[in-house]
């Protein structure tokens, strides 16, 4: 999975980086507020691990205005160097969903952040109705894609390839690993090839013009794939 570290002092960034070195979770590193917003508006993490201290605005302030945009979707993790019970509960009834004391042992944070990555992973993708992403609308039940501005445009995909698109149309700027891809469009006990997958993948990004609509469908270090929200 993938999230977002805003955190301006060195040494304790690559701390939490490197505790997580040996896990699926892979970390954007931002040192001030200002840059962290430009990410968010570019991509939406799938946790944020928020220092309390930064210096062109506070934490608090941060993890408001991350609640107010993105809702409860987003779960987030305050770092702080002052254990102060009124801090964490203040920072807990803002929307916190945890709140650890800096130094933090190796072992606990990571342990945090996998269990939150765990939840993150076990929201479902629901198979039913309809979902609009950017230009495109998909209709589960008559396996349609259409363009949202020109209803009549529709697009010839394959039901593998429906599959793939509405996975990840539903999962927008999450790393969805290639396993999880494979057992969804093709089984849990499917054998099917990595090279299967990426066929597909370019069949989707072809068929659908992505790369002219502005859409990023990324390949991820080779073990899997992100979907990247269209700008604006």
């Amino acid at each position: 999975m993938h999230g977002f570290l805003l955190e301006d002092d060195p040494q304790h960034a690559a701390h939490v980086i490197d505790c997580l070195a040996a896990t699926d979770i892979e970390m954007s590193h931002f040192t001030t507020a200002g840059a962290f917003f430009k990410g968010l508006a570019a991509a939406t993490p799938q946790m944020i691990v928020l220092d309390w201290g930064i210096p062109d605005l506070s934490g608090f302030e941060v993890l408001l205005r991350v609640r107010e945009h993105h809702g409860l979707r987003i779960p987030i993790v305050m770092l702080t160097s002052v254990d102060d019970e009124d801090l964490i509960v203040s920072a807990l009834d803002a929307g916190a969903d945890d709140f650890l004391t800096k130094p933090v042992a190796r072992a606990i944070l990571r342990a945090r952040l996998q269990g939150i990555a765990r939840r993150v992973a076990q929201v479902p993708v629901i198979y039913r109705g309809r979902l609009t992403f950017g230009p495109f609308c998909l209709d589960y039940a008559g396996q349609s894609v259409v363009d949202v501005d020109a209803p009549e445009e529709r697009f010839a995909l394959t039901p593998r390839e429906f599959d793939l698109v509405w996975l990840l149309m539903n999962s927008p700027d999450r790393y969805v690993p290639r396993a999880e891809l494979l057992a969804a469009v093709w089984g849990k006990t499917s054998e099917v090839a990595a090279h299967t997958l990426a066929q597909h993948v370019h069949a989707v990004r072809k068929k659908l013009g992505l790369a002219r609509r502005g859409i990023r469908l990324a390949a991820v270090y080779g073990s899997g794939y992100r979907l990247e929200s269209p700008a604006g």
